[in-house]
């Protein structure tokens, strides 16, 4: 990667594990280059709260000339409607040293802001757990039958 692109989707369903890895990777490679600040979408997600927080960042120079200003917004699918459609007006005009990344876990934002986004498809992390002796999984596959159980065991 020669720079990061200006606005920018990290879709990884269900998941941030291998985003979180990626934003790591990318803030030592472009830590020169780059002011990197985060927001987490499911704390500030109403248009009062973020729309000031965004305007303000958005305000603010980076802390060199030839810096540019990322800023990811984790779990961006949980930000209103309201705050969706002002962040597509931002991001018509002030993508040149201000760019937006999105982590998404569900495709939930709105296609005019897709459309003015770089999409990747992050690989879906998947945990095997390690289950020493016998998983009993009667729980799962009849949850009424085991709890009729557990009520006659009493």
């Amino acid at each position: 990667m020669d720079f990061p692109p200006p606005h920018r989707i990290l879709y990884e369903c269900l998941n941030d594990r291998t985003t979180r890895e990626h934003w790591q990777e990318v803030k030592q490679e472009f830590a020169g280059r780059c002011d990197f600040e985060e927001i987490e979408a499911t704390e500030t997600n109403s248009v009062e709260e973020f729309s000031a927080w965004l305007t303000q960042w958005l305000s603010f120079a980076p802390s060199q000339p030839h810096r540019i200003r990322l800023l990811m917004i984790w779990h961006a699918h949980f930000l209103s409607a309201a705050c969706q459609q002002m962040m597509r007006r931002s991001l018509e005009t002030r993508s040149f040293k201000c760019r937006v990344w999105f982590h998404l876990e569900e495709p939930t934002l709105q296609a005019a802001i897709v459309s003015r986004c770089v999409v990747t498809r992050m690989p879906q992390y998947t945990h095997t757990p390690i289950v020493h002796g016998t998983l009993d999984t009667a729980l799962w596959d009849d949850p009424v039958a085991y709890e009729v159980a557990l009520t006659k065991q009493q």
